[in-house]
């Protein structure tokens, strides 16, 4: 699952590995594309198979092409509808059904043993035959998937495409992939998400040959799964009180007030199951248990815990989290479970486990009985006790659950299989004690952070998972021993739409993330970042075919600033150039082409400047990203602090704070932000000489949802050597209504100075009632500016 935002700081961002980036304006543009020979891959084939033979010649569909069922198994059928169907579109050609394998032109499916593996296929083509064996039809439903993509990127085409000869190479190929569980994640609890997408990302994970669709249906914010004992969970809680990213858990403001949501009916998530079997694609259920329950508490609030003197806590402003662990609690959910198990078929069913305070279940009556009752000693096992029970139900019904890595605390359930999130760890430690594992790690695997350090980037969640960072993911830690390691079933890229309103929005941070993470899990020999993205340029043209809203961020371009030691001239530089690959500039915020500047090197900013690079790909820009230099007395000029930025928040280096550039309005990890917890931030700055001062700003972050919040007192202090600093101005009692950045401005009236210091003192400890309390707050500087 997740961390709050609010421990986003302290936990969840904490193993992004930012490289140093202190930049200009970077608007995007264009770059020109030169890729090395080496690059060249002899097929476009995502995930890219385990073993490819190229072969003399090539195969040509034409409208006498016959397909043969050699081995009369109707599942096949299934398993080669998408080339019938997507042919039949894109060119008109109808395969027609041969009795009997014929010489030439033909396409030959059968079932054989000789493939090992279950998912494993081999397809030989040569100018006169198609062959396709697997030992499943799941196995050909995958060869089917390569060979589409060695057809032109017109058929999948939704309209008639001419002009095309239908085409493949001759090419023997032997595949299979590593490991079993290939997975996404789509959080439709927080933001109700139309049917037609989850259909329309079925057919894109069925192109990458992913295998797993988990849906997280069910949290605080909404409930999405009918039931028809229950149905106040969708009449009151699958609607909300606000906007679209409201956060509020109100849910009993009605009729008058603005309500948000939508649910889906069990009728839908039969179509939908059977649509996605129809791709070989599971889907896996998500119920939120104990905690996250806030939308299910608000349609029966019977089922919440008691205060100590025997009264239901308050609703909504104290509506809690989780669920009370009474008897009536349980007989909802394995209701609900058995709803759910009726219309879902997935061995597995995801209870969650996550994130549970408890802390409702320290001053509850009837949870402090429970634990007297069944011998526990603390509400961790309580916790434990209560997966446990669920867990048996479960598993009379045949089925097996899925966690967060919470449930490990307080001993894990006997038969449960550990999802991975907080980091690695929880992997590590179920898969010692012997439980299976799927990989999720918030680093490689949360595809609602960021994708990139462009400032124009949509609201995301918070921290940097680039798209090279999920296609250089290893699933299995190298903690474990190979046996240990064969616990590993694979991994799941997971998207949670806090920040994620839209079908449009969802699509940009799945893709093309989720197709990094395909090959991830599925190639036994990755190949190199650059040879991927040699075979993902291509693959976008189809997704453009799918009308897909995907990121464009391929790179990890940077400009970072830094004055020259013999010029004292501030410069930018660009690192992070792929092999083969030039960068051209602009310093006008105008797009380069091919006849714009090339980059050589380290560029002089002298002025105001909106320093642009780019990358073009068949004349599309494929990458952009944005920085701005604004140059004031001191930009660029000495500067020290007195204790540096934590390690986790110091990115952009300990002169971030006056390079010119401005960090994010909105979010503190851009790289521009400088972090302190529990410490005050102390900078002075040497202008270079006696100047007049008329002006001193410095910025602050605040965000108390995330534990930031604006200092108790600013001061500006001005000294002619360096050493003796004289205070010129204090201000003191700054808002922390809002969220964002907030530029805190000093009228200096003109005193003369060469050194500006700026003291910054944290807010102190985070008050009662609010996330993180009685923790240290922590502070977040950015550009100082003097005039």
């Amino acid at each position: 699952m997740k961390i709050p935002e609010s421990k986003a700081i302290m936990n969840q961002f904490i193993k992004n590995k930012i490289t140093t980036y202190v930049s200009a304006i970077v608007m995007l543009s264009m770059i020109s594309f030169f890729p090395f020979k080496g690059f060249s891959q002899s097929f476009n084939i995502i995930p890219y198979p385990n073993k490819v033979e190229r072969g003399d010649g090539e195969f040509i569909f034409s409208g006498t092409t016959k397909i043969v069922n050699k081995s009369h198994n109707k599942e096949l059928a299934t398993a080669i509808e998408p080339l019938v169907s997507k042919l039949k579109t894109a060119s008109g050609i109808v395969l027609t059904k041969g009795k009997k394998a014929n010489k030439t032109n033909v396409i030959v499916v059968e079932l054989n043993n000789s493939i090992t593996e279950a998912e494993g296929y081999q397809l030989v083509v040569s100018p006169k035959q198609i062959n396709i064996k697997a030992k499943t039809p799941i196995g050909v439903f995958y060869a089917v998937q390569s060979l589409l993509q060695l057809l032109p990127d017109d058929i999948e085409s939704s309209t008639l495409a001419n002009n095309v000869t239908w085409k493949v190479p001759a090419v023997t190929i032997e595949d299979a992939p590593s490991f079993s569980y290939r997975g996404l994640m789509m959080d439709v609890a927080r933001h109700y998400m139309p049917y037609s997408f989850l259909e329309k990302l079925i057919d894109l994970m069925a192109m990458q040959k992913m295998n797993k669709l988990h849906l997280h249906l069910t949290d605080s914010q909404g409930w999405r799964f009918e039931s028809k004992k229950y149905p106040k969970l969708t009449n009151i809680g699958a609607y909300r009180k606000g906007t679209p990213l409201n956060t509020t858990y109100d849910y009993a403001s009605r009729p008058d007030d603005s309500l948000y949501g939508g649910y889906y009916t069990q009728a839908q998530l039969r179509k939908l199951v059977a649509y996605a079997q129809s791709k070989f694609i599971t889907i896996i259920p998500e119920i939120e248990m104990p905690a996250h329950s806030k939308s299910a508490l608000a349609a029966y609030p019977e089922l919440a815990c008691l205060d100590s003197t025997g009264k239901a806590f308050p609703y909504p402003s104290q509506v809690q989290d989780e669920f009370c662990t009474k008897d009536a609690t349980f007989t909802f959910l394995t209701d609900i479970l058995t709803e759910v198990m009726n219309v879902f078929p997935s061995k597995y069913i995801h209870v969650a486990g996550d994130e549970a305070s408890k802390v409702n279940w320290r001053k509850c009556r009837i949870c402090q009985q429970r634990i007297k009752d069944e011998h526990l000693k603390s509400v961790e096992e309580l916790q434990s006790y209560f997966i446990k029970r669920i867990e048996r139900f479960v598993n009379q019904k045949g089925r097996q659950i899925i966690g967060w890595d919470e449930i490990l605390e307080g001993g894990l359930a006997p038969n449960a299989t550990v999802m991975s999130w907080r980091g690695e760890k929880g992997g590590i430690e179920a898969a010692k004690q012997g439980h299976n594992v799927i990989m999720t790690p918030g680093e490689y695997c949360y595809f609602d952070h960021f994708q990139s350090d462009d400032p124009n980037e949509p609201a995301a969640f918070g921290g940097l998972t680039k798209l090279a960072k999920v296609y250089s993911y290893q699933p299995i830690p190298k903690e474990l021993t190979a046996e240990e390691g064969k616990l590993v079933a694979g991994a799941q890229g997971n998207l949670w739409t806090e920040f994620v309103p839209s079908v449009q929005q969802a699509e940009y941070m799945f893709f093309p993330r989720s197709v990094a993470l395909s090959e991830a899990t599925w190639s036994a020999k990755k190949q190199t970042y650059e040879q991927f993205l040699s075979r993902l340029l291509p693959y976008l043209k189809r997704l453009d075919k799918h009308q897909v809203n995907y990121s464009k961020h391929l790179f990890d371009i940077k400009i970072n600033s830094f004055v020259d030691s013999v010029s004292n001239k501030l410069m930018a530089k660009v690192v992070g150039i792929p092999n083969g690959f030039q960068v051209f500039y602009t310093t006008d915020g105008s797009l380069p082409t091919k006849d714009a500047k090339a980059y050589t090197g380290p560029v002089d900013i002298t002025a105001n400047a909106k320093l642009t690079v780019g990358v073009i790909y068949n004349n599309v820009v494929v990458d952009k990203v944005q920085k701005t230099f604004t140059i004031n007395a001191a930009t660029g000029r000495a500067s020290k602090l007195k204790t540096l930025a934590n390690k986790n928040y110091n990115a952009g280096g300990e002169h971030a704070w006056n390079n010119g550039i401005f960090g994010s309005e909105n979010r503190y990890n851009d790289q521009e932000w400088l972090g302190w917890c529990g410490e005050d931030f102390e900078g002075s700055v040497d202008l270079g000489k006696k100047e007049t001062v008329n002006h001193v700003s410095i910025r602050c972050f605040n965000k108390p949802s995330s534990w930031i919040y604006m200092p108790s007192s600013v001061s500006i202090l001005v000294s002619d050597n360096g050493n003796d600093f004289r205070k010129i101005e204090e201000q003191k009692n700054f808002s922390i209504a809002n969220d964002g950045a907030q530029k805190i401005v000093f009228n200096t009236k003109g005193v003369m100075a060469r050194y500006i210091k700026v003291i910054a003192n944290y807010y102190g400890n985070i008050p009662q009632n609010n996330p993180g309390a009685g923790t240290p707050a922590w502070l977040f500087v950015d550009e100082v500016t003097v005039d």
